[in-house]
């Protein structure tokens, strides 16, 4: 509800300014409530066997010459494509397509290292398929890609800690991001081996090898989230890891294993807290920034007092139990620290509130400029989205 709230007052003190609805745009991109770039539905008006593929731009404009791939999969396991162009009405087709329940087919439009992408469909016995991609034009400036929520856990098992990262990204612009060619390269610690990701219905892709990772594809605007994860060997009573966080960072969670007598220290976060269920207890330790603020860079965390052979091989759970439990961990047990984030994060909303009423204030009588005015209300209304978002994440809605 207060979220909700929030978005109202803000809406309504730009009300009076041609970029109120940018402002929503903003909010709904960080809430992840944007349209898809592609739909597809059955057109009753086409034959069976048929794709008809429709390309526009963000107004709606049709865009020619645009190149389509129609990814074939059949249920044996086999995949083809078959391309086409299109003209000048933004519009292309495929013809006598199989139409039994052994193939489903995809539509991809690459553009400038970006791929939109429709969801895997199968085609009706008794009619054919639209298909509408919104293509958007692509930058590689990372300016407005924001990591709304990022996650380290650490799982102890037997001899190794099991490293799973969670990037939870917001690309507030209006442009798709395209990452750098050849992948973000990210480093991973030393004797990092076993790695893992999860992969994406989206072109996104995360690739490693036991000395990096690299991050490719492109993001289009509103949110995504990337996961990975790698095992390093565990020697001793204590264990660090360090690594590069690329992503400007709204907010950073580490969690752990614990055990009577473990410590958790990360460089620059908040002291770790105990946090229980009735099967498990973890450390959890956390910090929150601005768009101002530096970036979390590198992230640097040590567990000390790591028992050796006995309870260890008893510690390894599901990942998607741990990271479901979190959430009723981080709310049903709130720690003085949390309520103090969360104090923090309100007073600093209102704040910006008070920034946002106070620059148009001052754009009305002219006391700034309109360059000026529409950089600094652009920060101030990236900065509070991400904030609500924030919210949302911790309150669970």
């Amino acid at each position: 509800m207060r979220r909700f709230l929030l978005i109202g007052v803000v809406c309504g003190l730009v009300a009076a300014s041609a970029s109120a609805q940018q402002d929503q745009s903003i909010v709904d991109r960080v809430t992840g409530n944007v349209p898809p770039v592609a739909a597809s539905q059955v057109d009753e008006s086409l034959p069976a066997g048929t794709v008809l593929v429709e390309v526009v731009d963000r107004q709606g404009g049709p865009i020619d010459e645009a190149a389509v791939r129609l990814g074939v999969m059949a249920q044996s396991g086999g995949r083809e494509s078959q391309t086409c162009v299109t003209q000048a009405d933004g519009r292309c087709r495929f013809d006598d397509l199989a139409f039994d329940s052994t193939h489903s087919y995809r539509v991809n439009v690459p553009f400038n290292g970006a791929r939109y992408s429709s969801t895997p469909f199968r085609l009706d016995p008794s009619a054919g398929q639209r298909v509408r991609v919104t293509r958007l034009p692509t930058t590689t400036d990372d300016q407005r890609v924001f990591q709304v929520l990022g996650r380290t856990m650490i799982e102890f098992q037997a001899d190794r800690a099991h490293i799973t990262q969670e990037a939870r990204l917001a690309n507030l612009g209006d442009a798709t991001y395209v990452f750098p060619e050849g992948g973000l390269k990210i480093e991973l610690p030393p004797e990092a081996k076993a790695f893992q990701s999860r992969a994406m219905m989206t072109d996104q892709r995360v690739a490693g090898t036991d000395t990096e990772l690299r991050i490719s594809g492109s993001l289009p605007p509103g949110r995504s989230t990337l996961t990975w994860a790698y095992d390093v060997p565990v020697k001793g009573t204590s264990f660090s890891i360090e690594q590069a966080i690329p992503f400007q960072t709204m907010e950073y969670q580490v969690i752990s294993d614990y055990i009577d007598g473990m410590s958790l220290e990360a460089d620059g976060f908040a002291p770790a807290q105990v946090r229980e269920r009735p099967d498990r207890r973890f450390l959890v330790t956390g910090i929150a920034r601005r768009p101002s603020d530096p970036r979390i860079d590198p992230l640097r965390v040590e567990i000390r007092g790591i028992p050796g052979e006995g309870p260890l091989p008893y510690l390894a759970v599901g990942l998607g139990l741990v990271f479901l439990g979190l959430g009723a961990i981080l709310t049903l047990r709130p720690s003085d620290e949390t309520k103090q984030v969360a104090a923090a994060r309100l007073e600093r909303q209102r704040t910006l509130l008070d920034e946002i009423a106070e620059l148009e204030a001052d754009r009305g009588a002219e006391r700034v400029g309109p360059t000026f005015y529409a950089h600094r209300r652009r920060e101030l209304a990236d900065e509070l989205a991400i904030l609500l978002r924030m919210q949302n994440e911790q309150s669970g809605h």
